[in-house]
């Protein structure tokens, strides 16, 4: 039977659904961290540019009382600047007279406001960070600033902008910075990954896919007890042989006490059929033996000129003879079905069991002028029973000993071959006829010409190798061989 491509036996595995659905929990908190990280690079973007058009705005606001510096009392300046200095923004305005170099930047007010040191130390450490070689030689080039200092004051502040205001050729700087603190508590990205709600899905999410697995290892290791249950009972091994005992599933017990009650059945029906084989053909072969029995008067009583009676009395021999086949042929056959309802196989030494068994069949074959050549390979250990390989192994020599002629050699062999034990017994007689080879093992099938023939062979041989070998997981074939003969090949599974 040609086996299915991998993807459609992959696709409809219950493990494979739960792997994928676990994957897809996993991948949704992925796909939204990802959608709040380019939320938050955004939102980050957006918080810059606006902190950036407040300082031009500051700048626009406070361009007017720069270019009156000169004749505008103080007084107006420090109103505009503390207007301008809302929601925490600190503004600073520094001033570089004409001709001078690019770090010659003094400080002229602040907001909120600060005292002269302050300023000074401060302006030291700008000039050390070097943010104003921007704005040499033309003092034109506005800069949006994310740089971090501390103040000297010791609190940590975040340079947000520098925009230049040009007043004749006098160049004004303002100068605006925010909190450190403040501003990071405001980052859109931390409000979000912060989250009580957040937190708790992703939480929820992690253990879903956590769960999920765990389903999938706890009913994985639930069908994994199942199947070695099953394999001890059809090898007969030792340890649990119950479904319901090795079950940790509830939704399964139903279904583990269904099997327990199959292999129970089996096992019933198996010692019912055996028991009645033995009862049906010691019932009937008592009275044959009888008939039998009483034959040999009437053979003493017979005129030896009455032919009639003579013929008689032969063909009540031959049915006696003939219903004694049929009555051992039955209790065969039914012992055959009984072993193949619950066949014990169990690893076996194949290579010392059929060399033992050719050995002794080998003997009787040199009675009848016939030779048995062996080809047998040493330490094959297949799964296998000796009570259902020994009819086997008898039937094939038999039948091809039927068709070896005197002087000729049957040919045994056993060898390893892709992971299997390969049994063959092969013979040089005339071969089967091509269009009974289909159904050479069907049940009841003989295709032999002679009477005598037909009346020793019932059709049941080979129909018992297979019903035997496919009891133990094997397979059987039969073919004719190149140049004449016939040859037929068992299979079965070797030990791992």
């Amino acid at each position: 039977m040609p086996r299915k491509p991998w993807l459609r036996q992959l696709v409809p595995s219950f493990s494979f659904q739960l792997v994928v659905l676990a994957l897809v929990l996993l991948t949704v908190p992925a796909v939204l961290y990802w959608q709040f990280d380019r939320y938050e690079q955004r939102q980050q973007q957006v918080l810059h540019n606006a902190v950036s058009h407040m300082g031009e705005m500051i700048a626009a606001v406070l361009k007017p009382h720069l270019e009156q510096f000169d004749s505008e009392s103080s007084g107006e300046l420090r109103k505009a600047l503390d207007a301008a200095a809302i929601d925490g923004t600190n503004i600073k305005l520094l001033l570089r007279l004409q001709g001078r170099g690019s770090q010659d930047f003094f400080y002229v007010a602040a907001a909120p406001q600060v005292s002269a040191d302050y300023l000074k130390r401060e302006r030291s450490e700008l000039i050390a960070s070097g943010i104003f070689n921007h704005f040499a030689p033309a003092c034109d080039r506005p800069e949006d600033l994310q740089v971090r200092f501390t103040n000297p004051a010791g609190q940590p502040e975040v340079l947000t902008s520098l925009t230049p205001v040009h007043v004749g050729a006098e160049c004004w700087i303002v100068l605006t910075s925010e909190n450190a603190a403040s501003l990071a508590a405001e980052a859109p990205g931390r409000l979000v990954w912060s989250a009580p709600a957040l937190r708790i899905a992703a939480i929820l999410y992690v253990l879903s896919a956590v769960l999920i697995l765990w389903l999938l290892f706890h009913l994985r290791r639930n069908v994994t007890r199942f199947r070695q249950t099953a394999r001890r009972i059809r090898l007969r091994g030792p340890g649990p042989a119950s479904f319901s005992e090795v079950n940790t599933v509830p939704e399964l017990a139903g279904v583990a006490e269904d099997f327990d009650a199959i292999v129970s059945a089996l096992t019933q029906s198996q010692a019912f059929i055996r028991q009645t084989a033995e009862e049906n053909t010691h019932a009937l072969k008592t009275p044959l033996a009888t008939i039998s029995q009483s034959l040999e008067p009437l053979r003493r009583a017979i005129a030896t000129d009455d032919a009639a009676a003579k013929r008689s009395l032969e063909l009540i021999e031959r049915s006696v003879a003939r219903l004694d086949t049929l009555v051992s042929d039955a209790r065969d056959l039914e012992e055959a079905v009984a072993e193949v309802l619950y066949p014990e196989a169990r690893p076996l030494d194949l290579s010392e069991f059929v060399a033992n068994l050719a050995q002794s069949y080998a003997e009787a074959l040199a009675l009848q002028k016939k030779r048995l050549m062996l080809a047998i390979s040493p330490g094959i250990i297949a799964y296998g029973n000796e009570d259902l390989l020994e009819p086997v192994l008898e039937n094939l020599l038999e039948n091809a000993a039927s068709y070896t002629r005197e002087g000729g050699a049957i040919e045994l062999s056993l060898s390893r071959a892709n992971g299997l034990a390969k049994l063959s017994v092969a013979d040089r007689g005339p071969g089967g006829d091509p269009q009974h080879l289909p159904h050479l093992f069907d049940r009841r099938a003989s295709f032999r010409t002679t009477a005598n023939a037909a009346m020793h062979h019932q059709g049941l041989g080979l129909w018992i190798v297979k019903r035997n070998i496919e009891g133990l997981g094997g397979t059987v074939t039969a073919h004719n061989r190149e140049g004449g003969g016939f040859e037929v090949i068992v299979s079965l599974k070797l030990k791992a």
